[in-house]
């Protein structure tokens, strides 16, 4: 099943959503667009705990 994390949950506006066949695959594409988008130089553990927290299966 595939998951997404939806940008809005942690930052309100932004229309982001990184979708993958597993969590890794979504991080990594959730850090691009952070550090792409909203010009985070590193991803702190505590942004990162509250993203992969965010994390969900995609609706069918």
């Amino acid at each position: 099943m595939a998951r997404e994390l939806r940008c809005a949950d942690l930052i309100p506006g932004c229309d982001f959503v990184a979708q993958g066949t597993h969590d890794s695959e979504v991080m990594k594409k959730t850090a691009e667009h952070a550090k792409r988008a909203h010009r985070m130089i590193a991803i702190a553990m505590e942004v990162e705990r509250k993203a992969r927290a965010a994390i969900r299966d995609v609706a069918a």
